[in-house]
């Protein structure tokens, strides 16, 4: 198995990011439950700061899910036993159902609910045990405040909202962008392929005419070795008749 395996490398920072985003989680939880700072902006930096950590591993991980699935058609050109396969497959939902956990946790109504009531409390906490006359000018000026807060509240949610979407945009089109990346190796290797088998008939022409240029090479010598027998043998002939004669003349 190479060492420059890229699982390996995402794997690794999927793991550092899990790790981080569960020391989030642990004081997120921490800050819910204390009646003071449950609403603040701490809390509200946190869970923010959270959900975007857990995006992100979301995205990595659907990178891993689709390598994966892309070994496992043919693990034998990647060198991969069933075994390891099934490892990565393993990391891969484990690590989702921790982070599906941490996400429907954070964005549950009952921790909305639970944020609300810490947050009156809080309030009520607040208010002085002797009532005069300007207690109601600031009931009033706290409900304007709690009306602030749950608008600006609102509108960080929509914000986050829109940027999600705005992700998800990038992330198919990143999708698109690899597919297509992936069917031109294809084409390419099929390609490759088709110059390998052309390749290898022009050598089998190239045998089959030199094979064919030696045989006619040697029909040609045989036909010039006829051709000079025929000579030498008009030449005897040629030969005795002269002699015949000369005796004869004698």
């Amino acid at each position: 198995m190479s060492l420059e395996d890229p699982f390996f490398v995402v794997r690794d920072e999927v793991r550092s990011s899990l790790g981080h985003a569960q020391q989030l989680y642990r004081k997120w939880q921490a800050l819910l439950n204390d009646p003071g700072k449950s609403g603040g902006d701490e809390y509200e930096w946190t869970s923010k700061e959270l959900l975007n950590q857990l995006r992100s591993i979301e995205w990595d991980l659907e990178d891993l899910s689709e390598t994966v699935s892309v070994v496992e058609v043919n693990p034998a050109k990647f060198r991969l036993t069933p075994a390891e396969i099934q490892t990565r497959k393993s990391f891969i939902y484990e690590t989702k159902d921790s982070v599906k956990q941490m996400k429907e946790h954070v964005s549950s109504p009952e921790v909305k609910s639970k944020v609300e009531q810490n947050h009156r409390k809080s309030l009520l906490g607040q208010q002085p045990k002797k009532k005069d006359k300007y207690t109601r000018l600031d009931n009033a000026i706290e409900d304007d405040n709690q009306r602030y807060i749950e608008g600006q509240h609102e509108q960080q949610q929509m914000i986050m909202q829109t940027q999600d979407e705005q992700l998800h945009l990038v992330g198919q089109s990143v999708k698109v962008l690899k597919n297509m990346g992936q069917e031109i190796g294809n084409e390419l290797e099929d390609q490759n392929k088709m110059l390998d088998e052309f390749t290898e008939e022009i050598d089998n022409t190239q045998s089959r005419l030199d094979y064919t240029l030696h045989r006619v090479e040697k029909v040609l010598r045989l036909a010039d070795d006829k051709r000079q027998m025929c000579v030498i043998a008009l030449l005897l002939v040629v030969v005795v008749v002269v002699v015949l004669l000369m005796a004869f003349t004698l």
